[in-house]
């Protein structure tokens, strides 16, 4: 059954949206192998205005496995950095206007430790969102998770994105949010990511959608179920309105909220049973971390994530 939630303390801050008119930062975690996280970034500036910076690891082999050509670590080093450079400024010359680079758009860090120098960037870059593809030998609209992205679904320190395999995105940018709750979440959520899906469609002037998503079939639930999932759309719906009027006042008479309850057999079925689209986003909250910001994504967020066929912006959560 989905847990019964209540109705967090909210307000503009917590949605960890730029203000002003500053851009969105944001960190690419670089694959060779494809391009949809910086698809994604571009995807997200042609809606609002972005600032990305793609980011890499390597190791410097030890210097007896060096040859005399590359003359020590600092060379082979700085010769691994400028072809890095390279990459990464063909691939975004494909994709994003200059005005959407950061002033150093591309870094290469000495580590064996790919998650934690994505966290070090992220730090000195100010980053706000962090963005990363799908394996490569994943079904086309599907998610499966390096072990980079794995391990960061489970302490990212920032809102965290990922983008499925060959996903199709609408040259318009993004035209609608979604937000997801999954069924069988921990007892005491508080629509965790409610805040930062709303944000994003006041900035946008774009309408929300809040969907239950369940991998039992309808017809398997008890009406009481049917009856507690839709009194917590409810609820979730009076959030969205009451963070809304905060964030956009202005707005709040054309915000547009609907909900619906997806119910079918597996998640793949729960979420494909949805009617998507190239313009689509879907947040998703976290569970309690630990920490005092971080995502965490349990198991059946997990699941449910690796059907997603849309661009996902996990939430971090606060502990309560």
């Amino acid at each position: 059954m989905i847990a019964a939630m209540t109705c967090p303390s909210i307000s503009p801050e917590s949605a960890r949206l730029p203000d002003n008119g500053s851009p969105l930062r944001v960190v690419v975690g670089w694959d060779m192998a494809n391009t949809e996280a910086v698809e994604f970034a571009a995807w997200l500036g042609r809606s609002l205005p972005v600032t990305v910076q793609v980011m890499s690891s390597t190791q410097v082999p030890p210097v007896k496995a060096l040859t005399k050509a590359t003359k020590g670590r600092k060379k082979w080093l700085k010769e691994a950095r400028e072809a890095f450079s390279s990459r990464v400024e063909s691939t975004l010359d494909q994709h994003l206007p200059r005005s959407q680079w950061s002033k150093h758009p591309a870094r290469l860090v000495d580590s064996k430790d790919t998650v934690r120098s994505l966290y070090d960037t992220v730090e000195d870059f100010h980053a706000d969102l962090i963005l990363l593809g799908s394996r490569a030998k994943t079904p086309k609209g599907r998610f499966r998770p390096s072990s980079v992205a794995d391990e960061m679904m489970r302490s990212c320190p920032v809102p965290l994105g990922l983008a499925p395999r060959g996903v199709k995105l609408s040259k318009k940018g993004v035209t609608r949010v979604t937000y997801a709750i999954v069924e069988g979440g921990p007892d005491d959520s508080v629509f965790s990511g409610l805040d930062y899906a709303t944000a994003l469609a006041c900035a946008l002037g774009l309408p929300l959608r809040i969907i239950a998503f369940s991998p039992t079939a309808f017809d398997q639930h008890t009406s009481a179920w049917n009856e507690e999932t839709l009194g917590l759309l409810d609820r979730a719906r009076d959030c969205a309105w009451a963070l809304a009027a905060q964030l956009a006042p202005e707005r709040v008479e054309t915000f547009d909220v609907t909900s619906a309850v997806s119910s079918a057999k597996g998640w793949k079925r729960s979420i494909d049973s949805v009617k998507w689209k190239k313009g689509d986003i879907m947040c998703l909250g976290s569970q309690p971390s630990g920490q005092l910001r971080s995502v965490f994504v349990g198991t059946r967020e997990g699941e449910f994530i690796r059907y997603a066929s849309v661009p996902v912006i996990v939430c971090p959560r606060a502990e309560r």
